[in-house]
């Protein structure tokens, strides 16, 4: 299965369905979205290293970087829809029960890490106007 039939299949998902559905009704709840981002941390510090978790780890800070910045009122310069794309595809990682259930040994993960893989590149623009605001942020203070 390559990764554009994999996306597909999740994206036309009932997994991804209630995590988008449920990511809707988080995006003006300040404690769900930190909530959401502390398991998405745990989650990803539980499946130690290498290279693919490595990259998975880093999407996942500057995603939390931004929901952050977002939740605490910091920053709101996001897209609503961006906004729910980061949290859905939040909400799907840390569920043991998706497309491809955490379980299953050496596969589990794939869906995951292709579902954060393309909501990163999906959000890509947001990502960037909110790292040129951190940047200017840091500059003045």
């Amino acid at each position: 299965m390559n990764e554009k039939s994999l996306i597909e299949k999740i994206i036309n998902s009932i997994f991804y369905s209630k995590s988008m559905s449920k990511a809707s009704k988080l995006s003006n709840n300040s404690a769900g979205i930190l909530n959401v981002l502390k398991k998405a941390l745990n989650k990803i510090q539980e499946q130690g290293k290498g290279p693919i978790i490595d990259q998975i780890r880093n999407k996942l800070l500057i995603f939390g970087g931004l929901i952050k910045s977002y939740a605490t009122g910091e920053y709101r310069d996001i897209e609503l829809k961006n906004l729910v794309i980061i949290l859905g595809s939040m909400i799907y990682f840390i569920s043991p029960i998706d497309f491809i259930p955490d379980i299953l040994p050496m596969v589990g993960f794939a869906d995951d890490i292709a579902l954060l893989t393309f909501a990163y590149n999906s959000v890509a623009s947001e990502i960037e106007k909110y790292e040129l605001w951190l940047l200017n942020k840091n500059l003045n203070s």
